[in-house]
């Protein structure tokens, strides 16, 4: 921690050094290179480096991580700790996903993220060991995809996590059907995928370990289905319940 919050510092004093203007650092990780600055309860006014003649500019107090003059000076709005957690983060997840074992998948996957801390790209892969359709009307046996992960406040302890996602698979039927004979079981292997759209909630108590709770919802389409069943496309949802290991 120590060694990553003095290379932090090094960095800030370095670029300060370099070009004798102050930073305003946000904390969604932007950089701001300001003259003039007024640091009043609730916000900080500046002007643009670039523009000194233009109009003064304004930022709330509760939207910046840190200040750096071109004086040498630091002033923190937020924890040393946050700063570099935000900053210096793993950026690779194996995860476990712990939810899919109700409904009989075993799933895990691995995401990658960028060096902003503002977008991951996840690959899953998951096994069906199940025989019945428990909460769907088919049974996975397997399914890869890839989602796309927006984090608008970046990396922290806690963060939001939104974006879009598909999967593709393939799966069993188990549909039931009741005619003048009584109840007939419909079975066969098909193919399936889904556009999603996930929302979720990420807490990392320590730095190697996250859990999450992600919330999907979207649409499915099967290519095979038994003649009177028109469930073709139909919209589809599920809540995962997450263990991370970061490296």
């Amino acid at each position: 921690m120590k060694k990553n919050l003095s290379l932090l510092l090094i960095l800030m004093l370095g670029s300060i050094s370099l070009f004798s203007q102050d930073y305003i650092y946000t904390r969604n990780n932007n950089r701001i290179a300001a003259k003039d600055v007024t640091i009043d309860i609730t916000e900080v006014r500046y002007k643009e480096f670039n523009n000194p003649a233009g109009s003064e500019m304004a930022i709330k107090s509760n939207d910046i991580s840190l200040i750096a003059f071109a004086d040498g000076r630091l002033q923190f709005f937020e924890p040393v700790k946050k700063i570099v957690m935000r900053n210096e983060f793993n950026k690779n997840l194996f995860t476990y996903h712990l939810a899919d074992l109700i409904v009989n998948n075993f799933t895990i996957s691995y995401e990658r993220i960028n060096k902003s801390g503002k977008i991951g790209f996840e690959i899953p892969l998951s096994l069906g060991y199940g025989h019945y359709a428990q909460i769907d009307d088919i049974v996975n046996q397997f399914y890869t995809g890839l989602s796309v992960n927006f984090y608008p406040t970046g990396q922290g302890k806690w963060r939001f996590i939104t974006g879009p996602g598909f999967r593709v698979g393939s799966a069993k039927w188990d549909y039931y059907s009741y005619d003048e004979y009584g109840y007939s079981n419909y079975k066969s292997n098909t193919g399936y995928f889904k556009l999603l759209v996930n929302n979720g909630v990420i807490f990392t108590p320590i730095k190697a370990l996250s859990f999450s709770i992600i919330g999907s919802i979207g649409v499915r389409y099967v290519f095979k289905m038994p003649s009177d069943y028109d469930q073709r496309v139909r919209t589809t949802g599920g809540v995962s319940v997450n263990l991370s290991y970061r490296f």
